[in-house]
Order: structure tokens, then sequence, then C-alpha cells
């Protein structure tokens, strides 16, 4: 007999892990703050170093603010982002413990090297981003402006705006393959469900692509081609740990038919 599931049993299931998702989100949130505190004192230097990639391209220019509040605003963003990237393993950690419950004990002990990994990755993105991505980006535009004999006056809310959102995009997508490693660990996916799904990926990536990066068509070009070898080697990582098929013992007593034996004899 075939049980209905408990209506009631679903949704106390529900709710506890929107109290646990409760949980780890402000824990996040008091981390973020308490980086963002400590940064606040050198976001003066931090935004120097953020607005190097803007300078190399646009170096006969200078930013401008539009508010008297927009130096505030501006050192916050900076607080915020710098923030984020102190106490990224914090919020990896985070991110764990709320996935723990659902693992299983030998996934459980990778802790250590999913933390690691989801920083170093993280890291990476952001390197790549802030070397390559944001220069091209940059150069991309001047050539725009000198292109219709334009001196360009920006806003500096905006181009913060711009090399944040790049940022923390790219940050993010690059923890791709580590999600499919998980993914394909416990096999929720395998390679070939990620090569059955690779022209819906494709169309997902430009979109991701989209949302994260600003509303021009180049830059979201400089995020989504990476996400496309991003994608191809997940692939790669799903066959490579995807779990061995269980062998099959056949049963010896259904590999010949059963003899009758005759109670008279």
């Amino acid at each position: 007999m075939i049980t209905s599931p408990d209506p009631h049993s679903f949704q106390m299931g529900l709710m506890q892990h929107l109290r646990e998702l409760r949980k780890r989100l402000i824990i996040s949130g008091c981390l973020v703050l308490i980086g963002a505190l400590a940064s606040y004192r050198y976001a003066g230097a931090i935004f120097g170093i953020l607005s190097e990639p803007y300078f190399s391209a646009f170096s006969a220019t200078s930013l401008i603010g539009t508010s008297p509040a927009e130096a505030w605003i501006l050192k916050l963003k900076v607080s915020i982002f710098a923030g984020i990237a102190l106490t990224s393993p914090a919020l990896f950690y985070q991110l764990w413990a709320f996935v723990a419950p659902g693992l299983y004990a030998r996934e459980k002990r990778l802790v250590i090297p999913f933390i690691s990994l989801s920083t170093i990755l993280f890291a990476l993105g952001v390197l790549f981003c802030y070397l390559f991505v944001l220069p091209y980006t940059f150069s991309f535009f001047r050539a725009e402006f000198e292109s219709i004999g334009v001196t360009p006056t920006i806003k500096i809310a905006e181009s913060l705006s711009m090399t944040l959102t790049t940022l923390v995009g790219f940050g993010v997508v690059f923890e791709l393959p580590l999600l499919t490693f998980f993914l394909a660990r416990t096999g929720v996916i395998d390679h070939l469900f990620l090569l059955r799904w690779f022209r819906h990926a494709v169309v997902l990536i430009f979109v991701v692509a989209a949302v994260l990066t600003p509303p021009d068509v180049f830059t979201q070009l400089l995020m989504a081609l990476p996400l496309l070898i991003l994608y191809g080697v997940s692939i790669g990582i799903a066959w490579w740990v995807a779990p061995a098929e269980p062998t099959e013992i056949p049963d010896a007593s259904l590999s010949e038919p059963a003899k009758i034996v005759d109670p008279v004899k």
C-alpha cells in the first residue's frame, strides 16, 4: 500500500529549511558588515585600485560626481565589495553549512576542499575580469567616443557600478566547474546530461551574461565566451568524477529454469 506524503510534515520540513536559510543569510550579512567596517578606512585606496582599468583607457579624462553624498556612497559600495572579498571563505562556509545536511557522510568531509576551491575560483574570476575584461571593455568604449568626436565626461557612480558588477559577476560564474563537480559527484547530473542540454545552456549563458554585466553587447560577449569555455570544462569534470555504474552479479538461481521433481520417483 502506497501512502501519500503528509502535508503537515512537508510544511514543517519546508519551514525548517527556510529558517536555516534565514539563519545563514543573517550570519553572512553580519560577516560582510564586519568586513566592510574593517575596509572603510582604506576605501579610498581600494577605489584607486578598482579605477585603474578605467583610467588606463580614459587617461585624459576625469570622473565627476553629481551629488553631495556621492563620495560617501561610493566609499560604502567599495567597502561592501571589499567586505565580500575578505570574508568570502566564511561566506562559502555558510553556503556549505546550508546544503551539508542533505549530503552523505563521505561528502561532508569535503568541506575544506570546497571552501578552498570556491575561494580560489572566485578570486580567479575577479582577477581575470580585472586584468583582461575591464581594460578591453573600457578601451572599446573609449574608441567609440573617439569615433564620433565626443570628449567623455563619465559619472563616478556609473563607472564604479559597472566595475563592481562585472567583477562580482565573473567571480560568481567561475564557480561553475566546482558546482558541476559536486552535482556530478552526487549523481545529480553527468556529462551526457550536459551534452544533451548544450543548446539550452548556450541560451542560458547569454541570458546570465546579460543580467550580470552592463547593458552592452561587448561586455556580455566577454562574459559569455569564458562561460562557454567553463561549460566545456564542466562537461569534462562531470565525465571524470561520474560515479561508476554498479556491476550487476547475475543470480545463479535465475540462470537456469527451475527443475520439477516428481514426488513419485
